[in-house]
């Protein structure tokens, strides 16, 4: 089934190389074209600037998530809808539970963080969305081995490891987060 509302987690700088601006863009642009709607933390810089003027762009409705005084930086032109959150862990929850399936594209502690709620509340059945993770220049290759360690060591099950879906092109990614339960 189609995820219609696609949450996604990202840095608010841009990186170091412009590939990472490059995916952003792509991801922003499919999001739209295929007539999803876009969920982000707010900002209007770095890779979440990226992803949702290209979003936009591309005809898909924008929904922003704030933290009050974090993210004043935005631009409300490109916004949906805008709901502005007391603090990181509400404005986590509330992506979390508005979102069809959650998307990660390089970023930092901040995205990290996203990931592992997800997971986390993914793993403990609170919730039922797709973790996509868009390895692109091997750039989560680090992490995924740490969870092959987990795994391997016995601290998560192979039905949990599989909550995960890792891709390194974002038609595909949008594909297998469609075909997940």
């Amino acid at each position: 089934m189609k995820k219609q509302r696609i949450a996604v987690f990202c840095g608010s700088k841009s990186g170091r190389i412009p590939l990472y601006e490059e995916i952003a863009q792509k991801t922003g642009e499919q999001i739209g074209l295929q007539g999803r709607s876009l969920l982000f933390g707010g900002c209007d810089y770095g890779l979440m600037k990226t992803v949702s003027h290209a979003a936009y762009e591309n005809g898909a409705r924008v929904f922003s998530f704030r933290i009050r005084g974090l993210t004043d930086a935005y631009a409300p032109e490109i916004i949906t809808a805008d709901e502005t959150l007391e603090n990181v862990q509400q404005r986590k929850r509330r992506l979390i539970e508005a979102a069809d399936a959650c998307i990660a594209l390089p970023g930092g502690l901040g995205t990290l963080d996203e990931m592992g709620d997800v997971y986390s509340m993914a793993q403990l059945g609170d919730i039922r969305r797709p973790l996509g993770i868009l390895n692109v220049n091997g750039y989560f290759d680090g992490l995924l081995q740490f969870v092959d360690t987990i795994h391997r060591e016995g601290f998560l099950s192979d039905r949990d490891k599989g909550l995960i879906i890792v891709r390194q092109d974002i038609h595909a990614l949008l594909d297998a987060l469609d075909a997940a339960e």
